[in-house]
């Protein structure tokens, strides 16, 4: 670790020139991150805020899913992000999926987040990226439902408040949470609470493009192309793009991908029955969720607040 922590050090990388994406765990983050670390000399940065692996003092207590105001004063937070936007902080889980090699010739550092959706204003208020940050969308059924199946159930009390600064969102919530029939409802709720605050944000459009798990599926090339052409040369892209295999499954998938993308996108909202997606509908009508409703794994506006 030394030695790469040496050629890291050397390189000087700026955090405003890297890329970013955006998104909650399960929502196709790490396919999208695997389809853009084909761009030449791409660096990976995976998961920098994972609570056990990552990078962030737990002195800090930015907790799971960390929420920091515009008019936050702690400059050791600002700090701390464009340390681990430029690496010059990293782990061994958060640059391992690179390779030596990787790591020498690397020029942009490619960070995914899973747990940051929160941050993004904040981020975005301090650091002036050259290439707008990615947020990756999905249906929040299809990311709860996955999220589930991959992470597993059993939480034993759904009024609980998880750990961390600026939580009050959850003490706000804490009736609905309490009164989640099961896990996939309380996912659900959690979804809306950690998710709700960004998308009614007025302006998110300027802070971020937004991409939609939904087109990403159907047409992968179409959105890749779509991100290349504000990252790379233009005569570059038809090379990069030669070398992405589109259809591979993610590593973190858990059956691959089905051979027809609409299979893939209908198989988990398929697998609920009507009465479920009733109340859900509650769930989203209570947080004025518009976007998306329960009966459809296609969002039903693409509207944000501008």
């Amino acid at each position: 670790m030394n030695r790469i922590g040496s050629i890291l050090a050397n390189k000087n990388l700026l955090p405003e020139d890297g890329l970013v994406i955006f998104g909650e765990a399960r929502s196709g983050t790490t396919w999208l991150m695997e389809l853009l670390s084909h761009i030449p000399n791409a660096i990976i940065n995976w998961e920098p805020l994972h609570m056990e692996k990552g990078v962030v003092p737990r002195e800090f207590n930015w907790g799971d899913r960390p929420y920091i105001p515009l008019d936050d004063k702690h400059e050791a937070h600002g700090d701390l992000i464009k340390d681990i936007l430029s690496l010059r902080k990293y782990s061994e889980w958060t640059i391992g999926k690179n390779s030596l090699e990787g790591i020498v010739n690397g020029k942009i550092v490619l960070t995914k987040f899973v747990r940051a959706n929160l941050l993004i204003p904040w981020i975005c208020h301090n650091i002036k990226f050259r290439h707008k940050p990615i947020l990756l969308l999905r249906h929040p059924i299809d990311t709860c439902l996955s999220q589930l199946k991959a992470f597993g159930n059993g939480y034993k009390d759904y009024g609980n408040i998880p750990s961390g600064i600026n939580n009050t969102r959850f003490l706000q919530h804490r009736d609905i949470l309490k009164n989640a029939n099961n896990d996939l409802e309380y996912k659900i709720i959690l979804w809306c609470i950690n998710n709700m605050p960004l998308l009614d944000n007025f302006g998110l459009q300027d802070l971020v493009e937004v991409i939609y798990y939904e087109d990403l599926l159907l047409d992968p090339r179409k959105q890749i192309r779509f991100i290349l052409e504000r990252v790379i040369h233009y005569e570059n892209i038809a090379e990069v793009m030669s070398f992405i295999p589109f259809r591979a499954a993610s590593e973190t998938s858990l059956n691959g991908l089905d051979s027809s993308p609409l299979m893939q996108l209908y198989k988990n909202i398929d697998a609920i029955d009507y009465r479920q997606k009733e109340r859900i509908q509650i769930i989203f009508d209570h947080f004025e969720l518009e976007m998306y409703n329960a009966f459809s794994p296609y969002r039903v506006s693409s509207k944000i607040k501008l």
